[in-house]
């Protein structure tokens, strides 16, 4: 008889007692494809009705983690409740998405849509506490305190919550702890959709992350196993029992070569573009990946008319994972490459930040922000780590906070200090840390740190927002572009390029400015130069803050007069042209 595991044999004289594993963590973002993003703390799960597991953790290693009963919400319930949906898509139904889980370790595992909804709830939660279970008796009897402390030890760790835990694995590697974010994945993967007048295709291939890619037309040479299956489907329901016979999806997937990776995908597609995922985890750690099938005969009999080649998924409660006609099988790593995110956030009040901004913060291991955005999205950055304050590398707040420094001083002082910054995202990066940095108004309108992207070419990705332009055009309720244009600039862009100014008067567009409050005396005498003194000039004072937001109609021959005497000198926008009479 083969010798049974030394943690095997502990289980034998394991039974529950009260205790407690408990230690909380930052909050869990639900973010992707879902209809309205997500961000809750443990108070805010314990509200859920609770779903309890035992979980004995060992994972691929052999090494004993503990054994609990887990307390949590059922991560497909979770899902619901963000409302997952698909937007621009070829393919309406849900069977191709996938379910990224990050940890604020940066560690990631990946879950298919069809394992968490065709599967009883249970199998995966959110769990936010446990309890330990621990043996009645010691095991002095049986082994040595060197081999039974360490797993005793293991019932009193410290546990880190929201935690993950995918009770239907073997091996628990998917099981992670500190969980900060759940992301649903839309692949859109490149398939193209054929209209056949009957579904058929003569072969398939494994391609993608794989060792070779296999072309299969046969599969009478591979060992076969056979499995009854109920089809259920969510469209027509109840079609019976039908006996499938065929090859294991991990031999398959194994003889064309695949690295272990628990951020590993297979999309499975046929000719008309109908498709459906497996994860890697489901299929090598779960019990249910030992019957997931190529299926090639059905009662016994080569398949007939269903395209050769059917993948049948016996233990999901729908069939509609079921893919006829299997033409592909791609396999993808959804590993993820570290980025700086630079996030639009909104130009004032926090209502303006967009639901695509609030799933990148859920992205973030660690953010660039300023005190007052720290403050005001605290409830969708929870206890992340902020770098630095980015509004420090601002030349005039650097130079009011070191007042009394040499021009030369102040600036190779500030360029220190911007080069220390810069290495901060550097170093988060190469920790695979996902770096999130929070910019007022729409980062690509005179955003502040543009200047980021080259120094991060190529590992930078933009999240837009809703500019101050934005938010003063609604406040103005006007149509300011009726010849046709709408000019935006900076004082700078205006003095060095006076011809471009001459050719906006000379056409009566409309000329927006941003952060030109403070230079308004030092632009009139080129206002002045181009236009009449009656041409209508607006001010919108904090554009977007609905406490404080208001606007000003004037000319230019009063505009001046207007400004010295207001307190704000930063925010503000100066729409100048005839189209505002």
């Amino acid at each position: 008889m083969k010798r049974m595991p030394a943690w095997l044999l502990f289980f034998l004289c394991v039974f529950f007692l009260n205790g407690s594993g408990r230690e909380s963590s930052a909050d869990v973002s639900i973010t992707g494809v879902v209809k309205q993003p997500l961000n809750m703390s443990i108070a805010d799960l314990e509200k859920f009705g609770p779903a309890a597991v035992q979980l004995n953790e060992i994972t691929s290693d052999e090494k004993f983690h503990g054994a609990f009963h887990y307390q949590g919400i059922p991560l497909k319930g979770l899902l619901e409740f963000a409302g997952i949906e698909k937007e621009e898509s070829d393919f309406s139904k849900r069977t191709d998405l996938a379910v990224v889980v990050r940890n604020k370790n940066g560690e990631q595992v990946t879950l298919s849509w069809g394992e968490i909804f065709y599967r009883n709830p249970g199998e995966a939660i959110i769990a936010y506490s446990a309890t330990p279970i621990m043996p009645h008796k010691d095991c002095k009897q049986c082994h040595s305190p060197d081999l039974y402390q360490p797993w005793l030890s293991q019932l009193n760790r410290q546990i880190g919550f929201p935690k993950l835990v995918v009770a239907g694995d073997f091996y628990t590697d998917r099981s992670l702890e500190d969980v900060t974010n759940i992301e649903v994945r839309d692949l859109h993967p490149d398939i193209n959709a054929q209209k056949l007048p009957e579904l058929f295709s003569p072969e398939f291939t494994i391609t993608g992350m794989v060792k070779k890619t296999l072309t299969i037309s046969d599969l009478s040479p591979y060992p076969h196993k056979e499995f009854y299956a109920k089809q259920m489907g969510e469209g027509k329901g109840y079609h019976g029992i039908t006996q499938f016979g065929g090859v294991l999806l991990l031999d398959l997937v194994r003889k064309a070569g695949i690295e272990p990776d628990l951020n590993t995908v297979f999309l499975i597609s046929a000719p008309d573009g109908y498709r459906s995922l497996v994860s890697y985890g489901e299929l090598l750690l779960s019990s249910h990946g030992r019957s997931i099938i190529i299926a090639d005969l059905v009662s016994g009999e080569p398949l007939k008319g269903q395209g050769r080649f059917i993948l049948i998924c016996p233990d999901d409660l729908m069939a509609d994972r079921w893919v006829k006609a299997v033409e592909k099988i791609e396999v993808i790593s959804l590993t993820r490459k570290p980025k700086l995110y630079i996030i639009g956030v909104g130009c004032a009040d926090t209502s303006l930040i967009t639901l695509e901004a609030i799933s990148y913060m859920g992205k973030a291991d660690v953010l660039i922000c300023t005190d007052d955005m720290k403050k005001r999205f605290s409830k969708y950055i929870g206890d992340k780590t902020v770098l630095f304050d980015p509004l420090q590398n601002a030349e005039p707040v650097f130079k009011k906070n070191h007042p009394g420094l040499s021009p030369e001083e102040s600036t190779s002082l500030l360029e220190e200090q911007r080069s220390r910054d810069i290495q901060k995202i550097r170093d988060a990066l190469e920790e695979g840390k996902n770096v999130v940095l929070l910019e007022y108004g729409d980062p690509m309108i005179y955003g502040s740190w543009i200047y980021w992207l080259q120094e991060f070419k190529d590992q930078t990705e933009i999240i837009p927002g809703i500019s101050a332009f934005n938010a003063a055009n609604a406040l103005i309720e006007k149509q300011i572009w009726c010849n046709g244009s709408i000019i935006l600039s900076v004082p700078k862009g205006l003095k060095s390029n006076e011809p471009l100014l001459k050719a906006i008067a000379a056409n009566g567009e409309t000329l927006a400015i941003f952060i030109g409050l403070k230079e308004m005396e030092n632009l009139m005498p080129l206002f002045e130069k181009y236009y009449p003194g009656d041409t209508p000039v607006y001010v919108v004072y904090r554009a977007g803050y609905s406490d404080s937001e208001r606007l000003v109609r004037t000319t230019l021959n009063e505009v001046l007069g207007i400004t010295e005497k207001e307190h704000e000198k930063h925010l503000g926008m100066i729409y100048i042209g005839p189209c505002l009479k």
